[in-house]
């Protein structure tokens, strides 16, 4: 979405200081979230974060103990499920196995008593969303297992609902299948203009389909942003730690100039992070983060201009096939990983050569001032 503050009145669901406990244990700790109308937002963040259970009370499953959930400017806090207009899916596909492909799809429209041939019509659209055209008589049995996630989808959204709640579906499914499946949800989101909230810990699938991503740590929001932001802009250290892989190094400011903090290391080393929005002076105690993609493996001799260098010994080579990871132990006593492409960047470095770490100031960020 081009705007990450989603106005209520615009918003398909709106979260407003909803907060649920079991208990003694606090899931959900006071969440305010604005969904836009067609968004696609994935909830993303550790296992017992807080997650799930949002997602649950968005569909009617749990309760607030205090808060608002608005569906399109209604609040349906104390309304059943079966009266929101949201579907659910699971990991689990909960799909009818005595039930054909083109029965379990129709089944919700059977409940709302829609007229059999609109049913029909309806079930052979969805069908050619998913791309299951001619396998109307099938039963899940026969399908694999990314067909019979396509039928559970079809079947939720066949209702045409203000929502579509996914709560990890492609869990169950092989890392290739996987893959594919999150293109395909994402071209079926796009296609048909549904909103969809999406609950997964995995940072790849929620980097490569959201609009926008909520990440969330121990029952409350630590930053909601685009995939781009999130990952490259963290707004506070969990969110850098949790998405991607982070190098990050404890340093004290020298000096603070035109928005720049330089930190002085040697006579030929020296690390420079824009202040960004925080308040540094010099001596003050700072943690800078820079992604392992950024940063660059140079020869000792190399004279080229960089805002950080830094020097250091490779002590272990990784090679991943497109990817290959440098393990470099710095002067400064932290180990930074580096990745090359294998392909382009490829340096030729070594376990124990001498190295030097380059990156430009706009890479790096400052997760935490003290």
């Amino acid at each position: 979405m081009s705007d990450p503050t989603t106005r209520a009145t615009d918003a398909a669901i709106s979260l407003q200081e909803v907060r649920k406990s079991f208990g003694r244990v606090v899931a959900v700790g006071g969440i305010s979230l604005d969904i836009a109308d067609g968004e696609f937002l994935t909830l993303l963040g550790p296992s017992g974060c807080g997650k799930t259970t949002t997602m649950r009370m968005i569909a009617g499953f749990e309760e607030p103990d205090e808060g608002r959930i608005l569906l399109r400017g209604r609040d349906v806090v104390g309304v059943p499920p079966n009266k929101r207009d949201v579907n659910m899916c699971f990991q689990h596909y909960a799909l009818f196995p005595h039930m054909s492909v083109q029965e379990n799809v129709e089944y919700g429209l059977k409940l709302r008593k829609v007229p059999r041939e609109e049913r029909r019509r309806r079930v052979a659209e969805m069908l050619e969303v998913v791309r299951l055209e001619g396998f109307e008589k099938r039963k899940p049995a026969q399908l694999s297992g990314g067909q019979q996630q396509r039928v559970a989808l079809a079947r939720a959204l066949v209702n045409r609902p203000t929502a579509l709640l996914l709560d990890e579906p492609l869990g169950a499914l092989d890392v290739k299948l996987r893959k594919q499946m999150q293109l395909e949800l994402k071209r079926i989101q796009h296609e048909l203009g549904t909103t969809f909230v999406y609950v997964t810990h995995d940072q790849e699938e929620a980097l490569s389909m959201s609009d926008r991503i909520t990440v969330v740590n121990q029952g409350l929001i630590e930053q909601v942003g685009r995939p781009r932001d999130v990952y490259e802009r963290p707004a506070t250290p969990f969110v850098a730690d949790f998405v991607g892989v982070l190098n990050a190094l404890e340093v004290r400011a020298d000096e603070v100039r035109d928005g720049r903090v330089v930190v002085r290391i040697s006579d030929r080393e020296r690390l420079v992070v824009p202040t960004g929005d925080r308040p540094v002076s010099a001596g003050t105690e700072l943690l800078v983060a820079v992604r392992p993609e950024r940063v660059w493996l140079r020869a000792p001799a190399d004279e080229t201009s960089a805002d950080s260098r830094l020097e250091g010994t490779v002590r272990q080579v990784v090679y991943l096939g497109t990817l290959t990871q440098f393990y470099v132990d710095t002067t400064l006593g932290a180990r930074l990983v580096v990745h090359e492409l294998s392909d382009r960047r490829a340096s030729g470095f070594v376990a124990e050569d001498r190295v030097v770490l380059t990156w430009d100031a706009e890479d790096a960020a400052i997760l935490r001032v003290e």
